[in-house]
């Protein structure tokens, strides 16, 4: 319970200033950007894109670019309309997808990292019977940290793939993802709660650091990735799903903030979609929570799925 008190502390002192640091990037990146109202209002729908992915990343564990870049690729081949004169800003390489999906998950992310934070430390909010120490929650952060983020700049560095390869590789990966989480939701929706995990054993930690490279080199490429594999991996473990999600949404926001940068300094980022999309990539990350509550989990991660899914049979098609 000390280390608990103690992580309370942490976690209120860090708040503010995280919430200060997303508001001073926001503003450093909106002055570069040649963001105008004629811009906004024509890519308006980027709000409540950046809603939903958000939500969907928050409160399954999923990274939100299984929403943003399928959208950005119905937006490229045409599916979505908008206005000719927007053509330019709107319609993105692969790469690009990949480097705005970054971006936005950066700030909605966040959000769902700091929420979920706050409600495991300073409310206190997992059940009796689900209560993990602060040693076993920070190994199961860490131990795909260690391996994920080196991972993620090797891949982002050494290894480039063309465009349209890197959206069929992206098609395939979001489909098996979908299956995968389906079939894994309702395999586990009868677990009793005697059955759950509060603890890590040594076996599990290596695990953790393998599916860290696997994951790590996976979300450089695609946005997403290790926060999907942990999800999968620590509720098929039998761990509550309320901690599983949570240490998937916060090894991702990590992974997401150190694979922003290349992207970013390649000049990939389209910061006119990335700054519309934010705003509500951080109301849905407020959002995640609350949802993932009133849903209850197997019905939020079975919409989730049937949406990677129908979106990944969408991309396939096209």
């Amino acid at each position: 319970m000390q280390h608990r008190s103690a992580m309370t502390s942490v976690i209120r002192f860090w708040i503010p200033i995280h919430l200060l640091l997303l508001a001073a990037a926001y503003t450093l990146l909106f002055l570069e950007s040649a963001l105008t109202m004629e811009v906004l209002a024509g890519l308006w729908f980027f709000f409540p894109v950046g809603i939903m992915g958000a939500i969907i990343a928050n409160a399954t564990g999923t990274g939100g670019g299984v929403v943003f870049v399928p959208v950005f690729t119905a937006l490229q081949d045409g599916t979505i309309p908008i206005p000719p004169e927007l053509l330019q800003i709107a319609t993105l390489k692969p790469e690009e997808s990949v480097a705005v999906s970054f971006t936005i998950q950066c700030f909605g992310m966040s959000i769902g990292a700091l929420t979920w934070a706050h409600g495991i430390f300073v409310k206190d909010s997992l059940a009796w019977d689900e209560k993990v120490s602060s040693q076993t929650l920070a190994a199961l952060t860490f131990a795909p940290l260690a391996t994920g983020i080196p991972t993620l700049l090797l891949t982002q560095a050494f290894i480039e793939v063309e465009g349209d390869q890197l959206i069929f590789y992206f098609k395939i990966f979001s489909l098996a993802l979908g299956i995968i989480l389906l079939f894994f939701t309702w395999l586990q929706r009868r677990q009793a709660a005697k059955d759950r995990k509060i603890w890590v054993s040594p076996g599990e930690i290596w695990v953790l650091l393998g599916l860290g490279i696997i994951g790590g080199g996976v979300t450089a490429l695609f946005s997403v990735g290790i926060g999907e594999f942990l999800a999968i991996y620590l509720i098929l473990r039998r761990f509550p799903t309320k901690v599983a999600i949570a240490v998937a949404v916060w090894v991702s926001v990590v992974c997401v903030i150190v694979g922003f940068w290349d992207g970013y300094f390649a000049g990939l980022v389209r910061l006119e979609i990335a700054l519309i999309a934010v705003p509500g990539a951080i109301v849905g990350g407020f959002l995640a929570k609350g949802i993932a509550q009133l849903l209850g989990s197997l019905w939020l991660k079975t919409l989730a799925s049937i949406w990677i899914i129908a979106s990944s049979v969408y991309l396939l098609a096209t």
